[in-house]
């Protein structure tokens, strides 16, 4: 388990029958000394830094951020010497403030917009912002049953676009951002 905010080196661990019939890859991994992540979903690339998500992640099982520094010389022998970096970014157990975590995306300002994965006959889906610092706050709330499944910026930063999963929409909203 990650404690939250400090960042802590990263060994890759290689394992075989990686195909895992028997689905006990995580189970193996975490027996060789691997960090495992609940329901791994969304991701993306940042400033030199990827994002993803746990969507049910920590031990309230509410979902939690991940942030990875690449080593700069990643996927090399020289990587044991300078290893990648992750930090616990974001845990939470309030549903208010923060729940299940999907798809994310980084805005144009600099913050991670996040879907919400909330479950239930009428779910109250919530777009959160969570600036670099780690603050969340409420960006918007997709009141639906349905499963806020990404979004996205246009080149030019000023139109999000946000997909609902069913029905199928693409909902296009102007910014600033």
């Amino acid at each position: 388990m990650l404690a939250s905010g400090g960042w802590h080196d990263v060994r890759w661990i290689d394992l075989d029958k990686v195909e895992s019939p028997k689905d006990d890859l995580r189970k193996r991994g975490a027996r060789a000394g691997a960090t495992i992540f609940a329901r791994g979903e969304g991701i993306h690339g940042g400033d030199g830094e990827i994002y993803f998500t746990c969507t049910s992640g920590g031990p309230a099982r509410r979902g939690q951020i991940m942030r990875y520094r690449p080593s700069p010389v990643e996927g090399r022998v020289e990587e044991a010497a300078h290893p990648g970096q992750l930090q616990l970014f974001l845990e939470t157990s309030d549903p208010e403030h923060f729940s299940f975590g999907d798809n994310l995306s980084i805005a144009p300002n600099g913050d991670l917009i996040v879907c919400e994965d909330r479950r239930g006959s009428r779910p109250d889906n919530w777009l959160r912002g969570v600036t670099p610092e780690g603050k969340v706050y409420s960006f918007a709330r997709v009141s639906a049953a349905t499963k806020v499944s990404g979004v996205c910026f246009a080149p030019d930063g000023k139109t999000m676009f946000l997909n609902l999963y069913n029905p199928a929409r693409t909902i296009a909203v102007r910014g600033p951002f």
